[in-house]
């Protein structure tokens, strides 16, 4: 009986709602042309979602809130990410004073190839092409406990705040000063590693022109923003030379970080 019961007060809303629209033709063709245009935005959207959850958990919700989030974030979000000529900007000088002009890295070769993908997602910011495997990438986390065992007194490990508690991260001590650019944005983390074997590194605006005109590296997009303007996307190393050059820019990123603390 609830069976029927149901079927009836489906064919009754059925029957009403078509009545609806044929009483009222101009609303009909409205909806209908509605719906019509609806349909590229809404693959778009689907598109779009997937595209996100392909990059994997980061520091956005990894749901559709998340994707929500970054897409809001889109009209404030920088595209010239690539270009290295915005890190000599004069007006920037002033927020990263007194090493922002300053290099702490050595002679760095130009990458070779073309850049891997990275979407054009506001977060998380990840590359899709030439991934480092498995065992890179727990060299590359070696590497960071080791500059935290060199650094006892300047450096602690701990989760990232801006990729999540699955990722580790090297943050300024917590007995050691903080450069003003850090410590009103990320806390005093300045270093982290993906997945994917690619990083976010914060470096000297010297450095980050150097990475970013020889290959190695991009801006984030929402650096300058909600982020230093000198927080960089470094690449996956690709081999043993390419993993050689991704712990000098490590390296340098200590250095620069550090540079303050070390001069008190």
């Amino acid at each position: 009986m609830a069976e029927l019961s149901s079927s009836r007060l489906l064919a009754s809303l059925q029957r009403i709602i078509a009545q609806f629209f044929q009483q009222r033709p101009l609303v009909a063709s409205s909806a209908l042309g509605l719906g019509l245009a609806a349909i590229p935005v809404i693959s778009h959207i689907i598109r779009s979602y997937r595209g996100f959850l392909a990059l994997g958990p980061g520091g956005l919700p990894y749901n559709f809130i998340g994707w929500s989030l970054q897409a809001i974030a889109q009209p404030f979000a920088r595209h010239d990410v690539r270009e290295s000529k915005p890190f000599s900007d004069p007006r920037i000088f002033g927020h990263y004073a007194p090493h922002g002009r300053t290099s702490f890295l050595g002679e760095v070769p130009a990458r070779r190839g073309e850049r891997p993908h990275v979407p054009t997602y506001v977060a998380p910011q990840r590359q899709m092409t030439d991934h480092a495997d498995a065992s890179r990438l727990d060299e590359m986390k070696l590497e960071l406990a080791s500059r935290v065992a060199q650094h006892v007194e300047l450096l602690a490990i701990a989760p990232s705040q801006l990729e999540g508690p699955k990722h580790q991260a090297l943050w300024i001590g917590e007995a050691a000063a903080k450069p003003a650019y850090l410590a009103k944005s990320t806390k005093g983390e300045f270093a982290h590693v993906h997945p994917d074997g690619s990083s976010h590194l914060i470096l000297s605006l010297a450095d980050a022109e150097i990475a970013t005109a020889r290959g190695w590296a991009e801006r984030h997009m929402l650096s300058g923003i909600m982020l230093p303007f000198n927080y960089v996307l470094v690449y996956a190393p690709r081999d043993e030379g390419e993993f050689q050059v991704w712990k000098q820019f490590l390296d340098a990123a200590v250095a620069f970080n550090t540079a303050s603390s070390k001069a008190t």
